[in-house]
């Protein structure tokens, strides 16, 4: 696996992305940020604090980015890939109850007339994006064929000869339909967990020719470690590891 570099500066990171994607030879940036889980048995489904503030400023950044990304002449997307199985054994509720659940908040993030959260809207919005520049799952579902999110149970349900699940779900999407490599970079932002998943297990043994910049941002942050949002966004840089960056 080749060695990541270790960016401890909001600027710096943005300056090299930019650099990434104004230096790229492909029509097109896809961002992949936003990623968020579904919480089962919480009042609101889509945990998009789960995460501390990783779901919400690495979509900011993206929308950053992607601004200066139209401005030379790049065709801007957004994919929002939903976690909907890690928080599964984490309640009470019955398999058809999660099952209910999750069913009905993708029909509801599903159809033509279809919104996304208020806050992603707000951001997306703030930097002149909008529903339409969101890539849709076709879930192979009733009402759900073209939902703003992806699944990554139904991902993950395919390819099975690919052993690591998260590495999995990640190949489905670039070796897919809804992502071209041959017109597209990636800018993904990503959970620093899956670090090693995403390196060794896909880019290094399975996707070949991809253009893209990587990300890897914690998330694991405690309720006690909570901070102000914007001391909290600091801190994924001031803190020992910062985020890791790799190039493709």
């Amino acid at each position: 696996m080749k060695d990541n570099e270790r960016i401890k500066d909001e600027t710096a990171l943005l300056e090299r992305l930019a650099v990434d994607i104004e230096e790229s030879n492909k029509a097109e940036v896809c961002f992949f940020a936003g990623h968020f889980p579904l919480v089962y048995g919480s009042e609101n489904i889509e945990g998009l604090e789960k995460w501390g503030e990783f779901s919400l400023y690495s979509l900011e950044l993206a929308c950053q980015l992607g601004q200066q990304a139209k401005k030379v002449g790049k065709v801007v997307t957004f994919v929002f890939f939903v976690d909907d199985h890690i928080y599964e054994d984490w309640h009470a509720l019955s398999t058809s109850k999660i099952r209910t659940a999750r069913r009905s908040l993708y029909r509801v993030r599903s159809g033509k007339d279809a919104s996304l959260p208020k806050a992603y809207m707000d951001i997306l919005e703030k930097y002149g994006f909008g529903v339409k520049d969101v890539l849709r799952h076709d879930h192979g579902k009733r009402n759900r064929h073209d939902c703003l999110y992806f699944s990554e149970k139904i991902l993950r349900a395919s390819e099975r000869q690919i052993e690591n699940a998260c590495a999995r779900e990640y190949i489905v999407f670039i070796k897919s339909s809804y992502f071209n490599k041959d017109t597209t970079r990636l800018v993904a932002f990503i959970p620093l967990r899956c670090e090693v998943n995403i390196c060794k297990f896909a880019l290094d043994s399975h996707i070949k020719g991809l253009s893209a910049s990587h990300v890897f941002m914690e998330t694991m942050v405690s309720e006690r470690e909570r901070l102000s949002r914007d001391a909290e966004r600091r801190a994924l840089f001031t803190r020992d590891f910062g985020v890791n960056y790799r190039e493709d």
